[in-house]
């Protein structure tokens, strides 16, 4: 049990500074430090928050006994020698998705954090949010799983598209969708088969629409569908539909206003005004109640059972990953997160 949790956030760009909102507000939170490349930034969140340091230099937060939290908000290639300092200096972690761009990386983060003893959490929010936990409630063993987080086309010099710091939008965000996928599953994925390509982004080297059939331990099965290749006007950019037989739970338009649909259960519709809190978007899409599950988790040893952890976070990069590698060779892949 400990009464105050001293946080150092890395990247005070958009999600940096969501989550050093949100930590300002908790009484039992000090936010130590503030670290971005470009120091200004911190410097601007630090006057704005009351924050107590900043450095544009990570390793300096790293050398502060006091810090006990670092939360990882930076350009995707830097969570790996972040992550795996952190958990070498003895920090507990919060990483932003996706864990890593390579399975390499991913393995390395995770034989740190495992070795060090360190408490690690996935920025994968959507697994505390009301909508996607009324699914999991309603279908707890699903047979089907169809589910979608299809952008419009992302611009070809953001970074997030670059393939060394980003790793273009499947592996940026899609990998939501995986962990989403597999969270509401319930069950190990044990294949992947897809098709797909580079549709529209011909001056890069990624793959840029995914779509793909997972196989699970338990025998059920989903069709996981990703990439920036239009704007879904009905399902809106994010959806999970989910079947057992006589029931069947959709939620859609989870990024706008979420909205469940059930089938053979009542009530037969359900929208931010029935879920408690949810007129607030950060309460409906999981962002208030996963940060206070971190602090909940390092201060008071409260284990956030939804949470994704370290293995989480490999599983959904590798299903990536292996989304592509069966886009290429045209033959289904098996997943071996879960035998590393």
């Amino acid at each position: 049990m400990k009464d105050q949790i001293s946080v150092a956030i890395f990247g005070c760009g958009n999600m940096g500074s969501t989550h050093a909102r949100k930590l300002a507000k908790m009484n039992n939170v000090r936010l130590r430090y503030l670290v971005d490349v470009n120091e200004e930034s911190a410097i601007r969140l630090k006057k704005e928050l009351d924050a107590e340091l900043t450095s544009s230099d990570y390793r300096k937060a790293l050398d502060d006994k006091e810090v006990d939290i670092v939360i990882i908000c930076t350009h995707h290639h830097l969570h790996a020698p972040m992550s795996i300092a952190s958990a070498q200096a003895g920090k507990h972690i919060f990483c932003e998705k996706p864990l890593a761009l390579t399975m390499e990386d991913c393995l390395a983060i995770t034989e740190a954090v495992e070795k060090a003893g360190v408490k690690f959490m996935m920025g994968f929010q959507a697994r505390f949010s009301p909508f996607v936990l009324k699914l999991k409630e309603v279908v707890p063993h699903p047979w089907v799983i169809i589910a979608q987080l299809i952008d419009p086309k992302w611009g070809e010099s953001i970074w997030a598209n670059d393939p060394i710091e980003g790793g273009g939008n499947v592996l940026s965000q899609g990998c939501h969708c995986f962990d989403v996928t597999c969270f509401l599953s319930g069950s190990k994925p044990v294949s992947i088969y897809a098709e797909g390509g580079n549709f529209h982004h011909p001056s890069l080297p990624i793959i840029d629409s995914v779509a793909c059939t997972l196989r699970f331990e338990n025998g059920s099965v989903a069709n996981v569908t990703v990439g920036d290749f239009g704007n879904p006007a009905l399902m809106g950019k994010s959806a999970y539909q989910v079947f057992a037989g006589s029931v069947t739970a959709t939620l859609f338009k989870y990024y706008n206003e979420p909205e469940v649909r059930l089938w053979g259960k009542e009530p037969s519709r359900i929208t931010i005004d029935d879920l408690p809190g949810c007129n607030d978007s950060h309460i409906a899409h999981g962002y208030t109640q996963q940060i206070q599950a971190l602090i909940d988790w390092v201060s008071k040893d409260i284990d956030p059972v939804n949470a994704a952890k370290v293995r989480d976070g490999m599983l959904a990069t590798e299903l990536a990953l292996k989304a592509f590698e069966s886009i290429k060779t045209h033959q289904p892949q098996s997943v071996i997160s879960d035998q590393c």
